[in-house]
């Protein structure tokens, strides 16, 4: 099961890094790479909570799976190449002193086939990289939300 990491060290304390991301709906608001983001349910803190997100040439629906109010948050990332039985993308929060170490996860399952295993890889590099920008997306929101308050 491919899973890439990327990991980044935020000048925030943790609650103000879960504030933005607990945000679920507003995704596209710090991640210019993000066309749209919407809710799709009734609320959006907790699991089962579901976001609409446009990227690239793509939408995807993005259901929560794990929240754990400042430690850690989880999707499904729903409307991927159907060769790609699922993927997940967890972030985790780990207080630094007056900082926040952050981590964010993508789990891709690949279908039962070898040739989706090579997929699934490529899908995790991919994922991986949007990841990695959705990083410093947060961070410099955080940062910057730190500085103008």
């Amino acid at each position: 099961m491919p899973e890439v990491v990327h990991s980044r060290r935020v000048a925030a304390p943790v609650e103000a890094v879960w504030s933005v991301l607990s945000d679920f709906a507003k995704l596209a608001d710090w991640a210019p790479m993000i066309g749209h983001s919407s809710a799709m349910t009734e609320t959006c803190d907790g699991v089962g909570a579901t976001r609409r997100v446009a990227v690239n040439n793509s939408v995807l629906l993005e259901r929560v799976v794990e929240w754990e109010p400042e430690a850690a948050l989880a999707y499904e990332l729903d409307g991927l190449s159907p060769i790609v039985a699922s993927a997940v993308n967890r972030w985790e929060l780990t207080a630094d002193g007056v900082a926040t170490l952050v981590s964010l996860t993508a789990v891709v399952e690949p279908g039962p086939n070898p040739p989706m295993r090579a997929v699934a890889a490529v899908a995790a590099r991919k994922i991986g990289a949007t990841n990695k920008s959705l990083l410093a997306c947060l961070a410099a929101e955080v940062e910057k939300t730190g500085a103008d308050g």
